[in-house]
């Protein structure tokens, strides 16, 4: 979505006019972004820690994806690395230098340097890429924990300085690469910190939660992603502003996904398709499918699945009295069926697209499949 920018010069670093894009009207990679856009609460305690000589060695930051949790750990990254000879942390031997922000200027070196991935004293691990694909693995593995730590071993660049690994999803740590990490924060080297970006706390080890220190980010304000989806597509409507506020669940990264203008015509294809519930045309609904199988693209299998799943997510949110943001069909399907077999249906849906996905089944099976699972009303 997002094209990386070149090398400037042979010193790594990058080029500062590509980092000046103005925020207001793009999100930014978590690399390239300087803007916090909420969370101000973990800043302050973590900002607390660093000013009392107190910043562990170990960091989880834990929430739900899409929240700005591996932005975050970016924007600490450059502070610290910014910071490289102050006394600031956990193993740090003088007064640290008293800090009110961990903003660090899109125009400063170290910026430019974390988002070329030139800085050597900073490292990213995140899953691998699938060969002959741009999708990402769905593990880490012990080899890419083992590179942690021979990094780790490294002298930093700067007397003194601090070294900053961040692992991105890393609740997809296998075992093997979890229990080699659990080895590096028993022992960690001076000044020092990992930062491990987590959308599911429980996949990790408990002994890696015992020994780092656990920040949980909260899912963002609807009035942030509001604002941040209007800039991005001016064309929504009121009544879709609600179904993706929905669908996101405090999600800026998949607001703007669904937001974006493919995904929106998705949407609306589907929203068109069922609105005549119970009454369904499936001469129609064997084109959809066609036409959607036919793309042969990620966005749109996405886009397709999370909404179709999201029906029944707010139908059952109905039946237990939480609050419901869909259109009149949708009220009628959750009035027709009792909380027991729209728990089931679900279930069935979520099934369907597991045995399609691990099958390698007919792309037409994947939408055309789905649409029969859904309740008529007959």
């Amino acid at each position: 979505m997002f094209d990386d920018f070149e090398m400037d010069d042979d010193n790594g670093e990058a080029n500062v006019a590509d980092l000046a894009a103005d925020e207001a009207d793009i999100i930014q990679p978590p690399k390239l972004s300087s803007t916090l856009y909420s969370h101000e609460g973990i800043e302050k305690q973590l900002l607390s820690l660093y000013n009392t000589d107190r910043l562990p060695h170990g960091l989880i930051f834990s929430g739900a994806r899409g929240i700005g949790k591996c932005t975050f750990a970016y924007r600490l990254a450059r502070f610290l690395l910014k910071n490289r000879d102050e006394g600031g942390g956990l193993f740090g031997d003088d007064a640290p230098k008293q800090a009110n922000s961990l903003e660090i200027s899109r125009e400063d070196n170290v910026f430019a340097q974390l988002a070329s991935g030139a800085n050597l004293d900073f490292k990213i691990i995140e899953p691998d890429l699938k060969p002959n694909s741009q999708q990402k693995r769905d593990v880490i593995d012990v080899a890419q924990i083992r590179s942690l730590s021979k990094f780790l071993k490294m002298k930093a660049s700067h007397e003194g300085g601090w070294r900053v690994a961040v692992i991105d999803d890393a609740d997809l740590m296998n075992r093997n690469a979890q229990n080699a990490l659990l080895k590096v924060l028993e022992e960690p080297p001076k000044k020092t910190v990992i930062i491990l970006v987590c959308h599911r706390l429980g996949a990790m080890l408990p002994t890696i939660r015992s020994r780092t220190q656990v920040f949980k980010f909260a899912p963002l304000e609807e009035s942030i992603i509001t604002e941040m989806i209007e800039k991005q597509n001016s064309a929504i409507s009121s009544d879709d502003l609600d179904i993706i506020l929905s669908m996101a669940n405090g999600s800026l990264g998949r607001a703007l996904n669904l937001a974006e203008p493919q995904a929106y015509e998705i949407l609306s294809d589907l929203k068109d398709t069922l609105s005549p519930w119970p009454k369904l045309n499936w001469p129609a609904i064997h084109l959809l499918s066609e036409r959607f199988a036919s793309n042969k693209d990620d966005i749109t299998a996405y886009i397709f699945k999370e909404y179709m799943l999201w029906l029944f997510a707010e139908c059952i949110k109905t039946k237990v009295n939480r609050s419901f943001v869909g259109e009149n069909w949708l009220k009628a399907m959750t009035a027709n069926y009792d909380l027991k077999q729209l728990m089931t249906m679900q279930d069935e849906l979520k099934q369907h697209f597991i045995r399609v996905e691990q099958g390698n089944l007919d792309h037409v099976h994947f939408y055309l499949g789905a649409f029969f699972l859904l309740p008529t009303g007959q």
